[in-house]
């Protein structure tokens, strides 16, 4: 497994869901920006905004953000760049727990 260092700042920002009278849960946006936390982009997409959809980026995230689920909100403050992540998983080292991350596919909003 590949050591991911990193290159930049990613601030997290958790969706928030509502729950009306009748049960209905809804995602009504997102809460404040978490702490900023070391990240990198591993991968962009050579064109945003394919035929069937946003192309998907790929970034790395401090495992501190744990647990990220599909709709947070991943910003990067230097650039004011967000992202709504789509699938995270955990890629943890065999070695050193210091070198662990999350392997995020997200689309640029």
């Amino acid at each position: 497994m590949a050591v991911i260092l990193p290159t930049t700042l990613f601030a997290v920002r958790r969706a928030t869901v509502t729950v009306d009278g009748h049960g209905t849960r809804s995602p009504s946006g997102w809460g404040a920006p978490g702490r900023e936390r070391p990240g990198r982009i591993v991968a962009e997409p050579a064109e945003d905004g394919e035929r069937d959809g946003p192309g998907m980026w790929v970034l790395a995230v401090d495992p501190a953000e744990q647990p990220l689920r599909a709709r947070d909100l991943i910003v990067e403050p230097s650039t004011g760049r967000r992202w709504v992540v789509a699938t995270a998983d955990a890629r943890d080292h065999a070695v050193d727990p210091a070198v662990d991350w999350i392997r995020v596919q997200a689309s640029l909003q």
